[in-house]
């Protein structure tokens, strides 16, 4: 039997092919003519390296006939292989990274939590810094970063407008004991204020020097009016609520934006 009488062999696979990328159901919402179209595309890229493969070894006998058969069985096995492979990994990947967060909102615990004024390079106090050590389940360094930071609130007035943190910081301490630290502004500082400048990209926070005040002139009366308070310093992960060892003076921290460059633009 002469290798040319076996077009079958990549006629058939084609159809196989297509028909399997056609045929099996796809259950899945919004992305389900996603997963559609790369099936659809893994079956061309199979048919044509099958197709190339015969029309190099048309004609090379017996043997090459039983390569090619080889290759038809395992050219869909690779190509859907591996970003079968990646989906699973991911999707362990995404069930530990679940069981971890749930270990860490039910086992981690606050050690230590401090307050004290944000001071400027230059020594001008524009807000509050929070450092606060916590103990985490083993293995949560991998999500760290993206645990929500500290932040402060005030209920309920004089001040109830809110905070933005500047810049959030952390490192560990040991495999389980970390410190943070998050820089905390009123939200009536200006973006030259609320936003940290990143050492690796010089210039990178906000250039903005106008004071933020929504309510008008009436807010900042209000506000620059409001003698020094005691602030809440609440966290998330894990739970936690407590007020400010000290207190702090938002006058203070607007003169200290004005010597920082801040100024009032309306």
């Amino acid at each position: 039997m002469k290798f040319k009488n076996s077009l079958w062999i990549p006629s058939l696979f084609t159809l196989l092919y297509f028909g399997f990328a056609i045929f099996t159901p796809v259950r899945a919402m919004w992305f389900g003519s996603l997963i559609r179209a790369a099936v659809l595309l893994i079956a061309a890229f199979c048919s044509l390296l099958l197709w190339i493969c015969y029309s190099v070894w048309v004609g090379r006998g017996a043997k090459a006939r039983t390569s090619l058969l080889i290759i038809a069985l395992l050219l869909p096995v690779v190509l859907y292989g591996i970003p079968i492979g990646v989906l699973v990994g991911l999707s362990s990947q995404q069930s530990h990274l679940m069981d971890l967060d749930g270990k860490v909102k039910k086992e981690a615990s606050i050690l230590t939590i401090e307050d004290e004024e944000l001071l400027t390079d230059h020594g001008n106090p524009v807000g509050v810094r929070v450092r606060y050590q916590v103990r985490y389940p083993m293995g949560a360094e991998t999500l760290i970063s993206h645990l929500p930071p500290a932040n402060l609130s005030s209920v309920p007035d004089p001040y109830a407008k809110g905070f933005w943190v500047r810049q959030n910081q952390f490192h560990a301490l040991n495999a389980t004991d970390y410190e943070l630290t998050s820089d905390i502004v009123p939200d009536f500082m200006p973006q030259m204020l609320r936003f940290a400048e990143d050492p690796r990209f010089p210039r990178s926070g906000g250039k903005d020097p106008c004071f933020n005040w929504p309510g008008g002139p009436s807010e900042r009366s209000s506000v620059l009016n409001t003698p020094p308070q005691i602030f809440r310093i609440y966290l998330t992960e894990p739970a936690y609520s407590g007020t400010t060892h000290g207190s702090y003076d938002l006058h203070r921290f607007y003169e200290s934006a004005i010597k920082e460059g801040a100024k009032e633009c309306s």
